[in-house]
């Protein structure tokens, strides 16, 4: 079984990123007024764990706000 940081790393694996921001690249041709953009897998692993934390922090922000909306 894969941990959660390996499930993250292969969905995110061909996913280009910004190696300043870390933003992704989606249909941008620049960002941070540059153009380099790198795999996830190429990034440092402190910034693919940054990555992933931030997923994992938005995914539980929406758990929540979905909660409160359900009323529980």
């Amino acid at each position: 079984m894969k941990s959660v940081f390996e499930q993250y790393q292969a969905e995110f694996h061909d996913v280009e990123f910004c190696c300043y921001c870390l933003e992704p690249k989606g249909d941008k041709w620049g960002c941070c007024k540059e153009n380099h953009f790198v795999p996830f897998q190429d990034l440092y692993l402190e910034d693919q764990k940054e990555i992933i934390e931030g997923e994992i922090e938005w995914a539980a922000y929406q758990s929540k706000k979905q909660e409160a909306a359900n009323g529980r």
